[in-house]
């Protein structure tokens, strides 16, 4: 029997997918096929691995590269894509800026830096003003040629399976992408191969094992069923990150600066009217442009090439 079938849409489920065509998705860490189910969310089944405790949606897009087209980085859906990603670009900069500073503290020089789903490249537009020379990789066509349009060198695909010459970067980061790939495992092996002996990886991801994960369930905002396919805590990271070869230097909770705007809308998700009518007002008394550090959810973690 295939193991393709196709998504319905569950009339229960406000923000459920109509008829995506679905593979069955595997455990990237380890052979078990047992799995522990957890809850469903949007439609989706979301489940932890008996074997290594991976969490992931159990099922996958069998063409998830066309969800990332224009309309991804600019949609009304509280829960998908970006609100803007064009008119947030301003506040995303300075959390880049901030990532940046930490690389260099951590790596003590600049030089040569891949960003892994680059998406429009604004990280990749901090890092060059900061003095790095820069390359993207990014699966969206549409994304990557915007990146270009801001004079940017940037390659369409996906990073193992692309021809870059190895041991050719100092640096190498991968924000808010790892649990969007059906292979986390090939990714980071891949960007190890890329890495000089002694270069860094630095990743951003969301955390399944944080305490807003925990206290929130099913309704934990990272669960983005089509878009993320795999939800890490540390150690299932850490064993992800070793088991391509790196060596891991641990990690912590990461921080974003984020609009009241931003934050209003993408809360609609869980309570559309009352949240709606902030993001309004927010705009109509101009305090919705206004930025502040929060931590959302997420964790950095750092590992390098040893050899």
């Amino acid at each position: 029997m295939s193991n393709v079938r196709a998504a319905t849409a569950d009339p229960a489920v406000v923000h459920a997918p109509t008829r995506v065509a679905l593979i069955t998705s595997a455990c990237a860490l380890c052979a078990d096929a047992r799995t522990r189910a957890l809850f469903h969310v949007d439609g989706a089944l979301i489940v932890a691995c008996r074997g290594c405790g991976l969490v992931r949606q159990d099922s996958r897009p069998l063409a998830e590269a066309a969800l990332y087209d224009s309309d991804y980085y600019a949609t009304d859906d509280p829960k998908g894509g970006y609100a803007n990603y064009f008119l947030d670009a301003e506040v995303n900069r300075r959390t880049f800026a901030a990532r940046i500073r930490a690389i260099e503290r951590r790596y003590g020089r600049r030089g040569r830096l891949l960003d892994v789903g680059c998406a429009l490249g604004d990280f990749l537009i901090e890092a060059k003003a900061a003095g790095w020379d820069v390359e993207g990789v990014e699966i969206s066509p549409f994304a990557a040629q915007q990146a270009r349009q801001r004079d940017l060198r940037v390659t369409v695909g996906r990073l193992e399976a692309l021809d870059l010459a190895p041991s050719s970067f100092d640096v190498v980061t991968l924000y808010d992408t790892i649990e969007h790939v059906t292979d986390p495992v090939a990714m980071l092996a891949a960007a190890r191969r890329l890495l000089v002996p002694g270069g860094l990886l630095h990743l951003v991801t969301p955390n399944v094992g944080g305490l807003q994960a925990r206290l929130l369930g099913r309704l934990w905002y990272h669960y983005k069923p089509g878009e993320h396919l795999f939800y890490f805590a540390p150690p299932t990271l850490r064993l992800s990150i070793e088991r391509a070869g790196l060596r891991w230097e641990g990690w912590a909770r990461s921080f974003s600066y984020l609009t009241f705007t931003y934050v209003f809308n993408r809360l609609r998700y869980y309570a559309a009217a009352p949240f709606g009518l902030l993001e309004w007002l927010g705009r109509a008394l101009r305090f919705g442009p206004y930025a502040f550090r929060i931590e959302v959810g997420e964790m950095e973690a750092w590992a390098r090439r040893e050899d």
